[in-house]
């Protein structure tokens, strides 16, 4: 009985996970630009990718992760002057990704649009 009683109690645990993911309000943007910021600490190099999207008049620039020396393709697949799906979390700017996935980034810059 114990065992039967610890299957289901293990079978419910992803189920709950599922029920406590939010729900993203996308809104549809213009990707603007992709570019690289280089910071040196204590003689190492840290390279992280600058992204600046245009939501109506609002430009917002965000920072990703940090990106490897030798890494190919900064923008994981977004493509500068395409249209893109964007969430504001907090201080956080999620974009969806080509291949369904997200990308969470730091707002470091908000700004109107000239």
């Amino acid at each position: 009985m114990r065992k039967i009683l610890l299957m289901v109690a293990l079978a419910l645990v992803p189920a709950t996970a599922f029920l406590g993911a939010t729900k993203r309000a996308f809104q549809t943007g213009k990707l603007i630009s992709i570019t690289a910021d280089e910071r040196f600490v204590e003689g190492t190099s840290y390279r992280r990718a600058i992204f600046a999207v245009q939501i109506g008049d609002l430009v917002i620039t965000a920072r990703g992760g940090r990106i490897g020396r030798r890494s190919g393709d900064i923008g994981q697949g977004l493509i500068v002057g395409d249209a893109v799906q964007v969430a504001i979390d907090g201080g956080d700017l999620i974009f969806l990704k080509p291949d369904g996935k997200e990308l969470k980034t730091k707002i470091v810059k908000r700004e109107r649009a000239p």
